[in-house]
């Protein structure tokens, strides 16, 4: 059974001023849909409290990441 990490950017600042940083949850998700539902939870609260982040993620499966390893 395939499993799901959410990897992405975040970033705050705007301009040449905005610094990045890539991330990747812990968590691990049964399905697509759980990961991508998580995401939209985490995005909105963090965007709620800061509107000078941006975040870019994307749900990638645990078999592409054994093929990269």
């Amino acid at each position: 059974m395939l499993k799901f990490f959410l990897l992405g950017f975040v970033c705050v600042g705007a301009g040449y001023d905005q610094k990045c940083v890539r991330v990747g949850s812990e968590v691990i998700f049964n399905t697509y849909e759980e990961c991508a539902q998580y995401f939209d939870v985490v995005q909105k609260d963090i965007i709620s409290r800061d509107k000078t982040v941006s975040m870019n993620f994307t749900c990638v499966s645990s078999g592409v990441l054994e093929d990269l390893l």
